[in-house]
């Protein structure tokens, strides 16, 4: 096993672990008093649920997935839907979860919980195309170039330019 996913691994374990501290003290605190501030928060958690839950059926529909087999066994390369936005929009969710969490409770643990999830993600995020590049090669290789890793801002502009064109 290379040692990045040993890390993957662990980091994955452990920003799970805390984005959950956060949902718990979400859940015994309550919201924060900034009205605004929370309602962000939970348009950035349903956005989250979205980014979360839609890539399990645009894998099963668009990636040769074998009937029977997990929604990851993949065998191309998608890239419509979500996909034409972000490459990881599952992994990216769960910095929306942590980030909307700070935003609703607003308090000072959640948030430094979160950030320290945050980070926890980010780690995990660094060899994910590696694997990809493995699996698919230069396929891969240009839809890092066409799709940011992160970014559904930048995202979203690149797919707005693509379809103008």
């Amino acid at each position: 096993m290379r040692h990045w996913q040993w890390r993957k691994y662990w980091a994955s374990t452990a920003g799970a672990a805390l984005l959950l501290a956060q949902l718990v003290l979400w859940i015994a605190w309550g919201g924060g008093d900034v009205r605004w501030l929370a309602l962000t928060g939970v348009t950035l958690w349903m956005v989250g649920v979205i980014f979360a839950l839609v890539p399990i059926f645009q894998f099963k529909r668009r990636g040769g997935v074998a009937r029977g087999e997990s929604y990851v066994k993949t065998t191309v390369v998608v890239d419509a839907g979500l996909y034409a936005i972000v490459r990881h929009p599952q992994f990216i969710s769960w910095p929306m979860f942590s980030v909307a969490l700070m935003l609703m409770t607003q308090q000072w643990v959640v948030v430094a919980l979160g950030g320290a999830s945050i980070l926890l993600f980010c780690l995990d995020f660094r060899g994910v195309d590696d694997e990809e590049i493995a699996k698919f090669g230069d396929a891969y290789r240009d839809y890092m170039r066409r799709v940011p890793g992160w970014d559904p801002v930048v995202g979203l502009w690149r797919w707005s330019r693509r379809r103008s064109s």
